[in-house]
């Protein structure tokens, strides 16, 4: 009689409810529905002969906003809404879970103990939890984009460029926002994968023409530039509640503007003109920031793997910060840089701390409850996170963590583990 081997430790425990609160989050989103059927529907425009980004919209008059090519894939997905989006939120949570084992292997070289694995994990799930269930909840793209970034980045670093640079140019073609990481690939000298990702995406951008005949495709192309067009009013400066990002954040703290709550929120009156242009300056800033993750010549490739995350984390907790019309569920793309500063104080903690240190600590773990399930509406109330929303909270901790993940530098990192032995 044969013996089956298979034994339920923590680990196979801790999978079988992970999958199992996914399959019941993606039966649930599915059945409400999402930002999922905007897609869906425009694939199902498409291919009827309508301009998918024209009105009428099915779903609250929102319009679709990414690109032919996203269109096309989904074509062969528009006989079952249900099913589709059922089966997108399946793979948006095996999607986040190997995003999860894709950061945590640039941590090995400094690996954590068990007893600090589970806890750095449970608090990093708490984290993450209302920005992944946003997503979820919401049927949206984000958790694919966290996977493919960092998916893509493995492969380059790993010898793959050709591959890496395929996958990022797929994903900025479908969803413009990973045109930032293009930035990290030029400057530590991943040239092939740079201009392969610019070259799949541009071409990716004519492939409808092959359906569609190239005036069709053109069409569509000059249609869908009319909305992501950053010079668009509604780009430059976002005054309601649920956008994010740093046009959603700085004017409103600049000038006069009228919010859907009634609390005034500019500190300064300057006029419109000027508090955009400050609100670029800033963005711009922000960009040149990054040297001081760098901290090396350009084009020169970093080996450390610690360092080269915090490097990585840093250029995703720039996307939702400088593409403009960024909602919640965008900043799904901080966590990795919320995971590493996690990563820094669990694995510092039984170091001897300065009151910086201490200091820092204390300002990061408070800001975080922003980040828990603590901020969610359900939890504080609607009011308190309408309040929340018309404040920016969200915005104003992730500009919070450049400055703490800058004083959690790698080097500082190993200089307190060396300390502890």
């Amino acid at each position: 009689m044969l013996r089956s081997n298979f034994k339920w430790t923590s680990s196979n425990k801790l999978m079988a409810f992970f999958i199992l609160v996914s399959v019941v989050l993606s039966y649930l989103s599915a059945k409400d529905g999402g930002d999922f059927d905007v897609y869906i529907e425009a694939a199902y425009k498409l291919y009827h002969g309508m301009n998918p980004y024209l009105p009428p919209y099915a779903k609250d008059g929102m319009g679709y906003s990414y690109s032919p090519f996203f269109i096309i894939l989904l074509i062969p997905f528009t006989g079952n809404y249900f099913i589709t989006e059922f089966m997108w939120c399946l793979l948006s949570c095996f999607l986040l879970y190997r995003s999860f084992k894709l950061f945590y292997q640039y941590l090995i070289s400094e690996g954590l103990t068990p007893k600090e694995y589970k806890i750095w994990a449970w608090i990093l799930l708490v984290l993450s939890y209302q920005f992944a269930s946003n997503n979820l909840g919401m049927v949206q793209m984000t958790i694919f984009l966290l996977w493919a970034i960092l998916e893509s980045l493995k492969l380059t670093k790993n010898g793959q460029e050709v591959l890496g640079g395929l996958l990022l140019g797929a994903i900025i073609n479908i969803k413009i926002m990973p045109v930032v990481m293009l930035g990290y690939l030029f400057y530590r000298g991943y040239l092939k994968s740079f201009f392969i990702a610019i070259a799949t995406a541009i071409l990716l951008l004519f492939s409808p023409t092959i359906f569609w005949g190239f005036d069709y495709n053109l069409m569509l192309l000059t249609d869908w530039w009319k909305i992501i067009n950053p010079t668009n009013a509604e780009h430059l400066m976002e005054t309601g509640i649920g956008t994010h990002s740093m046009v959603a954040f700085l004017p409103v703290f600049l000038t006069e503007t009228v919010g859907e709550l009634p609390y005034d929120r500019n500190i300064f009156d300057l006029d419109l003109d000027t508090a955009i242009r400050i609100t670029h300056i800033a963005i711009l800033g922000l960009i040149a920031v990054s040297l001081l993750y760098f901290r090396s010549w350009p084009f020169t490739k970093e080996k450390d793997d610690i360092k080269s995350i915090w490097e990585i984390s840093y250029f995703m907790l720039l996307i939702p910060l400088i593409i403009p019309h960024q909602q919640k569920y965008a900043f799904l793309l901080v966590i990795p840089m919320v995971a590493y500063v996690l990563f820094f104080f669990i694995k510092t903690y039984s170091a001897k701390h300065t009151l910086v240190h201490k200091s820092v600590l204390v300002i990061f773990g408070v800001s975080m409850i922003v980040f828990s399930p603590i901020h969610g509406s359900d939890i504080i109330g609607w009011n308190a996170f309408k309040w929340s929303q018309h404040y920016r909270l969200i915005t104003i901790v992730t500009l919070l963590l450049i400055p703490i993940s800058l004083y959690c530098s790698p080097k500082r990192l190993r200089k307190l583990i060396q300390s502890i032995s």
